[in-house]
């Protein structure tokens, strides 16, 4: 029996300590290469660490141009970006098949990512470059099919461009007041890349038929019909139109060889939220920034009678022009039934907005109330000596 002051034999065995092994970390400059147990690349996108999704957004461009564009040198040019593209047939009536990774569901997920990737971008010089950077991938997106041809490369554009409206038309709302300015620049750079677009398909006619749908159509931000729509988007995009359309026809000296612009129809959005809109505010936001600045540049101003002529304050509020929208509107091409010694380019132009609008209050569509305001707008024009 063993006494009690005897020191009893242990009978475990001494474990050796593990040494802990450091996981390498990933290098802030390599590319994501996801694998299939890796989260998807919205989820890298909407990372809380800067550098993860600055490597993300790396990863995105060569996601949507499906491998046609390389990433960016250490100057930040792009190393492929002179590289000629195969272009086919224009021919709109054949159906194009979207790629899978175009899908809506799938531009749903990666626009979610998106979206809170450039909410969490704090910096004002951060956020300015990230807004270019994703504008800049509408022109870059390509469908897979290497004998793509122009329909389906701008349909595969069209498909990123409405992941963007879908997104920022259901996120709107969950904005704080904070975050609103830098959402705004970022539609102004999608308005602009839009408009580039555009200029890229030389302003086809059934290419800007589908942009126009995509904003006045279901989920568009000028789907004024619907009331879910937030009207701040109808506002700011109604602010920023004419801006970023002058933008896409840089200052020249010399005339434009051929005009291009067939500005009736890029207006179109516009002229049918007025015929639309369900409110007075929408209304006047639109008349006051769209329709009624480019008809005062475009059209000769309303003489005073002299018994109302008095001394005023000149403004200096400068009243802005649009020369290069005026200068590439094919409308100053078409003959008219004055004679072109008595009106101006500009005028020709202007006259031609204002018949759309007189037109566009004529059609069956139209609200009442807004009929009534749209010919009160050709009615002052007529009294200031325009004739439609």
């Amino acid at each position: 029996m063993a006494r009690l002051d005897q020191p009893i034999a242990s009978t475990s065995t001494s474990v050796p300590l593990l040494k802990k092994t450091k996981t390498p970390k990933a290098s802030k400059s390599a590319p994501l290469k996801p694998s299939a147990s890796a989260p998807p690349l919205g989820k890298f996108l909407a990372s809380s660490e800067k550098h993860i999704r600055d490597k993300a957004v790396a990863s995105l461009s060569k996601f949507l141009s499906a491998g046609n564009k390389k990433s960016t040198n250490a100057q930040g040019d792009d190393e492929d970006a002179d590289a000629e593209l195969v272009v086919g047939d224009l021919d709109w009536s054949k159906e194009c098949k979207v790629d899978k990774r175009l899908a809506p569901l799938e531009m749903a997920k990666l626009w979610k990512g998106i979206f809170f990737c450039f909410w969490m971008s704090d910096k004002p010089l951060v956020q300015q470059a990230l807004a270019q950077a994703l504008a800049n991938l509408t022109l870059d997106v390509r469908p897979k099919s290497k004998t793509a041809g122009r329909v389906e490369r701008f349909r595969a554009a069209m498909c990123y461009l409405r992941g963007f409206w879908e997104a920022v038309v259901r996120e709107w709302s969950g904005l704080d007041r904070l975050r609103l300015d830098k959402f705004y620049l970022l539609i102004r750079r999608f308005v602009h890349a839009a408009f580039m677009l555009l200029k890229r398909e030389e302003w086809d006619p059934t290419a800007i038929a589908e942009y126009n749908a995509l904003l006045t159509g279901p989920g568009g931000p000028l789907h004024v019909e619907d009331s879910r729509i937030p009207a701040s988007l109808g506002y700011h995009l109604a602010d920023i139109y004419l801006t970023e359309l002058e933008r896409a026809f840089p200052l020249s000296t010399e005339a434009p060889s051929a005009r291009t612009l067939p500005l009736r129809q890029v207006l179109q959005p516009f002229l049918t939220t007025l015929a639309l809109s369900p409110t007075s505010t929408l209304f006047n936001r639109v008349t006051e920034n769209v329709i009624t600045p480019l008809l005062d540049d475009a059209l000769p101003a309303k003489e005073e009678p002299a018994r109302k002529r008095r001394k005023k304050v000149v403004s200096e509020i400068i009243k802005p022009t649009f020369p290069g929208i005026l200068g590439n509107a094919t409308e100053a091409d078409e003959p008219t039934e004055v004679e072109e010694g008595e009106m101006g380019e500009k005028e020709k132009v202007g006259r031609m907005v204002l018949k759309a609008i007189f037109e566009e209050g004529g059609k069956k569509e139209t609200n009442e109330v807004n009929r009534r305001r749209l010919y009160l707008i050709c009615r002052e024009r007529e009294e200031g000596g325009v004739e439609l």
